[in-house]
């Protein structure tokens, strides 16, 4: 192609697309004395940031255009549209802020252009799209186990699997669903209205790979076994993935996400005697309400490892409680990082959280302790008769080291019925804690807390000001 030709059109293009016409260039648009049109959606492109954080949206140009009103909505719930970003552009793009499992819609109009008699579009275009992982299946209400075996997963599919669940409906499951090494997701298709689960005697999801659970609300009073449990026969495939200990890995992340799981008589997650090593399992926007009975159930922890360990444990905007007071652990590991390699880490976060009656009487959280491999934080988190006098360092086993980094600021803890911050000793900075009572009941369900937590913004954000993101 001529040189000269890719010249001309490069500067076509990026005059269209300036900021503003300066009158300094010979060059003026063909389009004048028109009417506008909008961008076409067709032609609309949305590229997420490396970290899926943010998003650009980008349209073509207009000839002779004086810019562009551009509106963006978060239309997870339609009929009541939430504003993402409105601007006036003169580029040819925006950059936002990027939700995932979120309904997006963009509106468009093609502004004016006095200095050549233009006037903008009469029309806007609206331009639909979401974050949400491609649908691989629509799964009708009824019994989940039944379903996968008559729609079994094909063997050499590893790609990651998304099954729909209808907002609002019904569904059961009435045994253990295997989905071995194959990456699944079952969510509601709705991101507002949560499809409903209720787990029979015996009922489990079992994996050796990712497994994903989103806009469920889950009754686990029926079943005794852990929620998602770790097969005890993975593949071979999965073994030695970092180092030679003999530990299975399983690299995607398990995440539990915008649930309402109710009277949970075991763990959320657990495995047994295979060592495991899972990388990331995040817990998001969730309530999950504990049965006291559960030390008595499979395992006595809510998070539970009985020969291997999670690499990064995060647990953010999110209620965990029981009634009464339980003595199940937090997290129990057996296994530890340099079993596997001396370059190995560690993490346990807890942030916007309410916790309440969960291993009272012993440490929070049980396993290898004082390493300096381990990372620890906890922020803006209401503790309520959890834990041992000084809860802080129950996050360690007890041990007030400074081995493990600590990132510890604006929490409260409140045990037996008086605050109990002057406990929270033992390592170099234990930040800021509230002395006021957070007037929390975990007996009634009610976790809005008082004005002190509310201002300090600690907590579950639901109950603060609606559902978290």
């Amino acid at each position: 192609m001529n040189k000269h030709f890719l010249l001309v059109a490069c500067s076509l293009l990026a005059v269209g697309c300036a900021d503003h016409y300066d009158g300094k260039e010979s060059w003026s648009p063909k389009v004048q004395n028109a009417t506008l049109t909008s961008p076409e959606a067709s032609k609309i492109t949305v590229t997420p940031s490396a970290d899926g954080s943010t998003m650009t949206i980008a349209w073509p140009v207009v000839y002779g255009a004086g810019g562009y009103s551009v509106a963006l909505y978060n239309v997870n719930d339609p009929s009541n549209p939430t504003e993402v970003k409105t601007a006036t552009v003169d580029g040819c793009s925006i950059t936002a802020n990027r939700e995932e499992d979120t309904n997006y819609s963009l509106k468009i109009r093609t502004l004016g252009n006095t200095k050549y008699n233009n006037s903008e579009a009469q029309e806007q275009t609206e331009y639909l799209f979401n974050t949400f992982l491609p649908t691989y299946a629509e799964i009708p209400e009824g019994d989940l186990k039944a379903w996968f075996e008559q729609n079994p997963i094909p063997e050499d599919n590893r790609s990651h699997l998304c099954y729909d669940l209808t907002p609002g409906g019904h569904y059961t499951v009435s045994g253990k669903i295997d989905f071995g090494g194959h990456q699944v997701s079952l969510r509601s298709s709705s991101k507002a209205n949560n499809a409903n689960i209720t787990m029979e005697a015996g009922a489990y999801f079992n994996t050796f790979a990712g497994f994903t659970l989103k806009y469920l609300n889950i009754d686990a009073e029926a079943t005794n076994k852990p929620l998602v449990t770790f097969s005890d026969e993975p593949d071979d495939s999965i073994k030695n993935r970092i180092g030679t200990a003999g530990y299975y890995f399983i690299m995607d992340p398990v995440v539990i996400q915008g649930c309402n799981i109710t009277k949970l008589g075991a763990s959320i997650v657990a495995s047994n005697s295979t060592k495991y090593n899972v990388r990331v399992v995040s817990i998001n926007n969730t309530v999950v309400q504990l049965d006291k009975t559960l030390p008595a159930a499979t395992s006595g922890a809510f998070v539970y490892m009985k020969s291997g360990y999670i690499t990064d444990f995060t647990i953010k905007n999110s209620t965990v409680y029981s009634k009464e007071r339980s003595e199940c652990f937090f997290i129990q590991h057996a296994g530890r990082p340099k079993d596997v390699s001396n370059e190995e880490q560690r993490y346990v976060s807890i942030v916007n959280c309410t916790l309440a009656n969960i291993a009272y009487g012993k440490n929070f959280c049980d396993y290898h302790n004082g390493q300096t491999t381990y990372h620890y934080t906890l922020k803006n988190t209401i503790v309520q008769d959890c834990g041992k006098a000084n809860f802080l360092t129950g996050l360690n086993k007890g041990q007030g080291s400074d081995n493990p980094s600590w990132d510890v600021n604006n929490n409260t803890c409140w045990r037996d019925g008086s605050d109990a911050s002057a406990s929270q000793t033992g390592i170099k900075n234990p930040g800021l804690w509230l002395t006021a009572d957070p007037e929390i009941d975990p007996a009634a369900d009610d976790f809005t807390p008082a004005a002190a937590q509310q201002e300090a913004g600690q907590g579950d954000p639901r109950w603060l000001s609606g559902p978290a993101a």
